[in-house]
């Protein structure tokens, strides 16, 4: 199944946003503009319908022709609106006729309007009676919210004539048309905004795609190289601080690989080396036995000590492949107590020391307890101790103490010192000195105590050496 690109991705992403965020500003000014309008002309047609209701309509003046023709010639007190929409009134008697406003000061559309006005009012009476909210209606492209209500006038008599109350109904409309063409306007801006910002979006996201690509292509390009063995090749110049930092890791891993791969080659020659002497030793005692040049007890006695190098050897080696894994390398801490895992260190390597008429002594110490991994930092001990063995003279003594945060284990031998040229190489893995055995016992303690968050250093005493370890307590 086919991948989906990231960068074909981030376009989709960013003209989505753009086109959601303004749909959410579309609707939102939308629903914001309707709900303002209705709020204004609502509020318009309760206050015209207010002083409708509650203010006396000053004198209305008629003319009178006949019987069957009053008109009222002075319009009724009008409110000056404080908004854009303006509220108009119609008059209308029981009759349904048009009483005000005049049509003699009216153009023909507007007496249009006002006769679509009154014959909507006039059809939907029941509507208008059952409710007292706004009704809308349109006409012509024009779009109205209307209001009714009823009253009795009392007009002064013209002439000889005098006529009684009249009941008559007053309709209140406002034309909120130019509101609405005010939100249309702000529409097609809104549409006009919205293509820019795509145009200017997808612009963008399509140069971000090509650079993006493009570091993602030299990246992909570069670890193909380091893949291939080629750890000194680097990769730097992005034009995305992101990007410069991945490329820095990516270098900073190659660099690493070339020393692992470098120091594996290397101890992989020592190794071979170190197991092709004894081999060699061992092959040669077996054909002279063979062939009847050595005698059996003197070249039996020559193998097995060949053997038992090799099986050290291999151990050594062995334990610190281990040490590289993720099982071995975890440490199991627990209390331990200082005083009587150096006995056991001791203990476990005294044999040696007594075929070789040597002693090992011990500093009595306060009890010291601290979170440790026993078995590791025992396994340092005793390394120690055998390199120790292998040249002291005569004694090797232990000292323990704390000295701040630190707890400090002394090991000192009376053998010869150590050249000052090998003194910082006696820890690196297959490094022998003057009479070294195989190289790895004190390398394979430096490594354990670095784990352990600690330090092992050699110097030189007066007539000996001392190895220091120091762990953090």
């Amino acid at each position: 199944m086919a991948k989906k690109s990231f960068a074909n991705r981030l376009i989709l992403n960013f003209t989505f946003v753009v086109f959601v965020g303004f749909l959410a500003v579309y609707f939102l000014f939308n629903s914001l503009m309707d709900n303002h309008i209705r709020a204004e002309a609502e509020a318009e047609l309760a206050r015209e319908i207010m002083m409708v209701r509650e203010v006396e309509i000053p004198m209305i003046e008629f003319r009178n022709d006949n019987w069957g023709n009053i008109e009222i010639i002075q319009p009724p007190l009008t409110q000056t609106s404080r908004t854009i929409l303006n509220v108009n009134t119609i008059i209308i008697d029981h009759d349904g006729m048009i009483l005000s406003p005049s049509q003699h000061h009216l153009l023909e559309e507007e007496i249009i309007k006002i006769y679509a006005l009154v014959n909507f009012w006039s059809d939907n009476q029941n509507l208008f009676e059952e409710s007292d909210d706004m009704i809308m209606t349109t006409h012509v492209g024009n779009t109205f919210y209307m209001r009714t209500t009823s009253r009795y006038i009392t007009p002064e008599f013209s002439g000889p004539f005098f006529f009684e109350a009249i009941p008559v109904s007053v309709l209140m409309y406002t034309d909120i048309t130019p509101a609405m063409n005010f939100k249309s306007s702000m529409n097609q801006i809104l549409l006009i905004l919205l293509g820019i910002s795509g145009t200017l979006t997808l612009g963008s996201s399509i140069i971000l795609q090509a650079r993006f690509k493009q570091s993602i292509k030299r990246l992909s390009e570069h670890a193909e190289i380091i893949g291939q063995g080629y750890f000194d090749k680097k990769i730097e110049g992005f034009n995305y601080s992101e990007f410069n930092n991945l490329g820095g890791s990516m270098n900073n891993m190659a660099s690493m690989l070339g020393t692992y791969e470098a120091t594996q080659k290397q101890f992989f020659q020592n190794a071979s080396h170190e197991l092709r002497t004894p081999l060699m030793s061992i092959q040669g005692y077996t054909e002279g036995l063979q062939s009847g040049v050595f005698e059996g007890s003197d070249a039996t006695d020559i193998i097995l000590e060949e053997s038992k190098k090799m099986i050290e050897l291999v151990d050594d080696i062995l334990y610190l492949s281990r040490l590289n894994t993720n099982e071995e390398s975890q440490l199991n801490l627990s209390s331990v107590c200082v005083d009587a895992l150096i006995k056991s260190a001791s203990e476990r390597v005294r044999v040696i020391a007594e075929k070789e008429n040597k002693q090992i002594i011990t500093s009595p110490t306060a009890t010291i307890e601290f979170r440790t991994d026993r078995n590791k930092l025992e396994r340092a001990i005793i390394n120690i101790l055998a390199n120790a063995i292998r040249y002291a003279r005569s004694d090797i003594h232990i000292n323990c103490l704390v000295e701040g945060s630190q707890l400090i284990i002394a090991i000192e031998n009376d053998g010869p010192l150590i050249d000052e040229k090998d003194l910082p190489h006696i820890f690196d893995r297959f490094y022998k000195g003057r009479s070294g055995n195989t190289g790895l016992g004190l390398a394979i303690t430096k490594d354990i105590i670095t784990r352990l968050g600690g330090t092992v250093r050699a110097v030189n005493l007066e007539f000996g050496v001392k190895f220091i370890i120091s762990l953090p307590f």
